[in-house]
C-alpha cells in the first residue's frame, strides 16, 4: 500500500521528462505514488504520461489540465486532488529531476522521525560531501531574492524555493485551498499560511529545511527571463496579502 504521492507538474516536458529513472525508481519503491499533471502542454506530454501511467497503473496516475495554470496552479491540482487517498504524505518534485527521486526518502524520514511536524522542505545547501549544482549567478541571485522572502515571512529560511517538499497528509488541503497569488512564488505563500496558521514563534516546530545531499541544476528553465520583472511584483504583492500575519 502506498504510503507517499509526489505531485509532478509537467509543462512542455514531452522530450526532457525521465521516464526511465521514474520506472527504475518505482521498481524498489512500491510505496511511492505519483501523480503527473498534464499542465496544458503544447506538445505530446499527455501521451507520454499516459504512456507512463500504463506501464505501472499501480504507481502512478495522470490528471490533464486544459489550459496552462503555471506551476502552483498544477500543483495545487494535483495536491487537491490527492487529499481524499489514504496517503501519509503528499509532496512534489520538478520533472527534470533536479533533486533525484532518492531524496524522498529522506523527506520521509524526517516526517517518521518528527511526528509534530506538518513539511519538510528540501534545501540546496552546498557542503562537503554534497553534490549541489548550480550556475554561480543564479546562485548568487537567488540568495538576494531569499533574503528578501525572509524579510517578508520574517522567518528565517534559507532555501524557499527549491522545488522539493513533503508535506503531512492532514496539512495539505488547508495550504491549498485558496489559489495563490503567483505562478512560481507560490512556495513563499505556503509558509506565510503557516504563518497564519500556527503563528510565527513556534513555526519551526512544524517546519523544517532538510539539506539536499544532490541537485543538479537542468539548463532547460520553464521560466521565462521576463519574469524576473514580474516577481518582485509579486512578492510586494505576497507581502500585502500576508503582512499581518
Amino acid at each position: 500500500m502506498a504510503t507517499t504521492c509526489i505531485i509532478v507538474p509537467c509543462y512542455n516536458e514531452a522530450t526532457r521528462l525521465p521516464v526511465q529513472e521514474f520506472i527504475q525508481y518505482q521498481q524498489t519503491q512500491p510505496s511511492i505514488s505519483f501523480c503527473f499533471v498534464d499542465d496544458g502542454s503544447q506538445d505530446n506530454t499527455l501521451t507520454v504520461l499516459q504512456q507512463l501511467c500504463q506501464q505501472n497503473p499501480a504507481q502512478n496516475e495522470v490528471i490533464s489540465l486544459p489550459t496552462n495554470q503555471g506551476k502552483a496552479g498544477a500543483v495545487r491540482a494535483g495536491m487537491l486532488a490527492m487529499t481524499n487517498r489514504s496517503f501519509a504524505y503528499l509532496g512534489y518534485f520538478d520533472a527534470d529531476l533536479a533533486t533525484p527521486l532518492t531524496a524522498i526518502t529522506d523527506l520521509q524520514a524526517h516526517l517518521d522521525r518528527h511526528p509534530q511536524r506538518e513539511l519538510v522542505m528540501g534545501s540546496r545547501i552546498k557542503f562537503l560531501g554534497t553534490d549541489i549544482q548550480r550556475n554561480a549567478f543564479r546562485h548568487y541571485v537567488g540568495r538576494i531574492i531569499a533574503t528578501v522572502i525572509s524579510s517578508i515571512l520574517r522567518v528565517g529560511v534559507y532555501d524557499s524555493q527549491c522545488g522539493a517538499k513533503l508535506f503531512r497528509q492532514g496539512v495539505v488541503s488547508a495550504l491549498f485551498h485558496e489559489p495563490f497569488i503567483s505562478p512560481w512564488l507560490f512556495d513563499v505563500e505556503i509558509l506565510a499560511r503557516l504563518v497564519q496558521h500556527h503563528g510565527r514563534a513556534t513555526l519551526e516546530q512544524y517546519v523544517a529545511e532538510q539539506p539536499l545531499n544532490q541537485w543538479i541544476e537542468q539548463s532547460d528553465s520553464r521560466i521565462s527571463p521576463t519574469y524576473a520583472f514580474r516577481m518582485w511584483i509579486e512578492l510586494y504583492r505576497i507581502h500585502r496579502t500576508y503582512r499581518q500575519s
